[in-house]
């Protein structure tokens, strides 16, 4: 994971060793300074020896305070910077991997776990912040700890022998140690406890979320206050609230009753280590001042290696969620798969065809096409119907070429799609999906797709979409921010208003094949053919695919093609389809009420005085 750090930000680790050394640096400062003291005033110093040593004390230890709080601003930015940078590679990754992996559930599962690396305890922040900086401490703590160890041979006791041999050093080794093997004993048990708190307080903090997520929708209030529901939730939340801190009381005096053990066993070999070299004072060889700077230093190495054995639990599943990081990033990028450009046509002469196409969503076994064979004519309005579930978009996303046909191809003017280059490819479609997003942008960057939006195209495209209106209402017009996201100026548009700014996206583009793939599914019938018939007449030249469960779009398609559990099962005009039983007469006739001539010829009027055709 230091090599994950150091990819991210290279100068991040040196600025948190200096931070750690600093802040480790002041105790053993402050040991040393008492000490010295005790050890000039053993030896008779003078007034002035004193105050130079209390001087110098306090001009170091104002300097260590200095570059401390330099040093933990300048980690604090880089924890930041690190922070940033990971969420930044998190969302180029989103932007870079194939549509087919965004879909794959080990790649969801990889995502999931990226974003669990993240949050688990602070993330890579934490890890950086304490992890780094507990471990960096041990470390130095070790190396003062050694040194200490090492002087205090040094000085020869000629009255007892094992004062000088290696008996000593293992002596206060086994002091050393005692407080850790304690506090081994006392995390494991500890963590045990803490993790079956965790197990046990999961389903409330899961009624948590739900809680807070459920209050801060806006729209829930008109629930809560239309039946009166004040109670029922905050009950529900007192309750779960009273469990939880009654639990969570519970397993923390249980891990406070292990905690306590390792103090109490670093306090025992403080006192042993008093004695141990208090034994070398007693008998001359060793100042007063120096028992208590090694006796410090020990201490502080006891305090050291017990907090990291405290965290290092957390520390491992740390990194263990930050591998899914690692994981997800090391995701292949997608590779365009074709080179060939797209011929240039003044006459938009471009023919689609599916051959023998056959399709499976990945980690599924399900067929969601079979055998799917389909030629799209040129200027050809085409009207792709059937019930919820039967394959139509998914027939779409094939075309688009978000993903590929698992069996058979797609060809443009006799190529197969995939030899074509993806940019130049996609540049030929004008695509509005049922599910589709808009940006927290302005209304002219989500119409044009781009900073530099051509504002009369724009108004064009609005006006096509009947939203214009609506657009000229608001406080800056096509500059007005959707929704409040990112800016207090923006407004929030209605589900029809958003579908149609969707619609206004692609009529924008001009691409010479257009595609609606249900965006209307939110307006009402007559309102939905009102939007199909107008943008049909608004691209007239153009070819035109329009998928719905509806039938207001095909009333004016010269073709319909009928799809049922992804198999083409009808493909005819509307006159030869209803001449016959089958589907799509089915579908028409349970919607033949919205339909009607007198509803259909009030809406084409409508049309007829609200906009004039746009020449393409």
């Amino acid at each position: 994971m230091v090599r994950v750090i150091y990819e991210l930000d290279s100068a991040a680790l040196p600025v948190e060793f200096m931070r750690a050394l600093i802040t480790v640096g002041i105790p053993y400062l402050n040991i040393a300074f008492l000490g010295l003291v005790l050890n000039q005033l053993q030896q008779r110093a003078s007034l002035q020896q004193v105050m130079l040593l209390i001087s110098i004390f306090l001009a170091v230890r104002f300097l260590l305070q200095l570059c401390g709080g330099w040093f933990n601003k300048r980690a604090e930015d880089h924890e930041t910077a690190v922070k940033r940078r990971l969420d930044r590679a998190v969302t180029e990754k989103l932007l870079t991997v194939s549509y087919s992996t965004l879909q794959d559930p080990d790649m969801r599962k990889a995502y999931a776990g990226a974003q669990a690396g993240q949050s688990y305890n602070g993330g890579l922040s934490t890890l950086m912040k304490t992890g780094l900086q507990d471990f960096f401490s041990l470390l130095i703590a070790i190396g003062f700890g050694i040194a200490t160890l090492v002087s205090l041979m040094k000085p020869p006791v000629a009255a007892i022998a094992w004062l000088n041999d290696v008996r000593y050093p293992f002596m206060i080794l086994i002091l050393l140690f005692f407080p850790v093997v304690v506090g081994i004993w006392s995390v494991h048990h500890s963590d045990r406890i803490q993790l079956k708190l965790i197990e046990t307080i999961i389903p409330n903090n899961r009624r948590f979320t739900y809680f807070f997520n459920f209050t801060e929708n806006i729209f829930n209030h008109q629930v809560i206050r239309l039946y009166h529901a004040t109670d029922l939730v905050m009950n529900r939340e007192r309750e779960s609230n009273d469990n939880s801190l009654q639990q969570l009381w519970d397993g923390e005096w249980q891990i406070a009753k292990y905690g306590h053990w390792p103090n109490l066993a670093i306090a025992v070999a403080v006192i042993g280590l008093y004695i141990l070299v208090g034994a070398k004072a007693l008998l001359g060889s060793l100042a007063i001042g120096s028992v208590m700077i090694a006796v410090g230093y020990f201490q502080q190495l006891m305090t050291a290696a017990y907090q990291f054995l405290q965290q290092v639990g957390m520390y491992v599943n740390m990194v263990d969620y930050l591998q899914f990081y690692v994981d997800f990033l090391a995701l292949p990028d997608h590779e365009k798969s074709g080179s060939l450009p797209v011929e240039k046509r003044n006459d938009n002469e471009f023919a689609i065809q599916f051959h023998d196409v056959s399709f499976k969503y990945p980690g599924s076994d399900e067929w969601a096409l079979r055998h799917v064979n389909l030629t799209l004519n040129i200027g050809e309005r085409l009207a792709l119907v059937g019930r919820n579930g039967s394959g139509k978009t998914t027939l779409i996303k094939l075309l688009v070429r978000l993903f590929k046909p698992t069996e058979g191809t797609i060809t443009l003017n006799d190529i197969d799609i995939q030899k074509y280059d993806e940019d130049e490819y996609r540049s030929l479609l004008g695509v509005v999906f049922q599910d589709f997003r808009l940006f927290a942008y302005s209304i002219a960057e989500n119409v044009a797709a781009t900073t530099q939006p051509d504002r009369d195209r724009v108004w064009q495209a609005l006006t096509v979409a009947d939203v214009a209106d609506r657009v000229k209402r608001m406080p800056e017009t096509i500059d007005t921010p959707i929704t409040t996201a990112l800016s207090d100026d923006g407004v929030d548009v209605s589900g029809g208003e958003a579908q149609k700014i969707a619609i206004a996206r692609a009529w924008y583009k001009n691409a010479p094949i257009m595609i609606l793939d249900e965006p209307t599914a939110a307006l009402d019938p007559i309102s939905e053919y009102e939007i199909y018939q107008r943008f049909d007449e608004l691209i007239e030249g153009k070819t035109a695919i329009y998928v719905s469960h509806r039938m207001s779009s095909t009333r004016f398609s010269q073709r319909i093609v009928v799809l049922d559990h992804g198999q083409l099962v009808q493909d005819g005009t509307h006159a030869s389809l209803m001449a016959k039983s089958g589907i799509y007469r089915d579908l028409f006739n349970a919607q033949a009420q919205y339909y009607t001539e007198d509803r259909i010829k009030a809406a084409r009027k409508k049309v007829a005085t609200s906009v004039a055709p746009v020449a393409n």
